[in-house]
Order: structure tokens, then sequence, then C-alpha cells
């Protein structure tokens, strides 16, 4: 006598809902301090932080936001021109990297 066993095995099917929302471009700021400056590194944050930029922790220093519309060139670039403005004789140099 022979028995066999079948094992009926039901598949299940998860279906993930994502909502992707519209992505939102930022410029991230990595700020190197130096030590030939003549203001501190505090005033040069609040000089930052004044042209919109909020701070962070983490890989970047400041982030700035500037919503679902992609920035033009021209547009991040005068952000560059503010942000080596306001550094000006504080002896730090940046790095601005713009993205979604």
């Amino acid at each position: 006598m022979s028995a066999s066993i079948h094992s009926n095995v039901k598949h299940k099917t998860y279906i993930v809902k994502t909502h992707i929302k519209n992505m939102v471009w930022k410029t991230y700021l990595v700020l190197y301090f130096g030590t030939t400056g003549t203001i501190s590194a505090l005033d040069a944050v609040k000089r930052i932080e004044a042209l919109g930029f909020n701070s962070s922790f983490g890989p970047v220093d400041f982030v700035h936001i500037w919503g679902e519309k992609k920035p033009s060139k021209e547009a991040v670039l005068s952000l560059a021109n503010q942000v080596a403005k306001a550094l000006k004789g504080s002896g730090a140099v940046f790095n601005l990297d713009t993205h979604n």
C-alpha cells in the first residue's frame, strides 16, 4: 500500500501600495571652516541661515529647499554667489550639490 501526501499550498499575493510624492529639489551645502577668517564660525552659520538654509546633521551641514520645481542653473549660481558673499572674510570654503 502506497500513500502519497499532497500539500495544497496557497500562494498569497501581497500588494504594496506606494505613494510617490513629487520629488522636492534641494541644494545641499557642506561648509569647511578655515583658520584665517575674521568672523567666527557661529557668525558664518548665522549668515548662511539668513539666506534660507536650514542647518542639518550628517553628511551635509545645510539644506536649501527649492520645492517641486527644478531650479534654473542661474538660480543655483545666484544662491552660490550669495553664499560666497555671506562667507567673505570667514576663511571658509563650501560645496553645493543640487538635486531631487
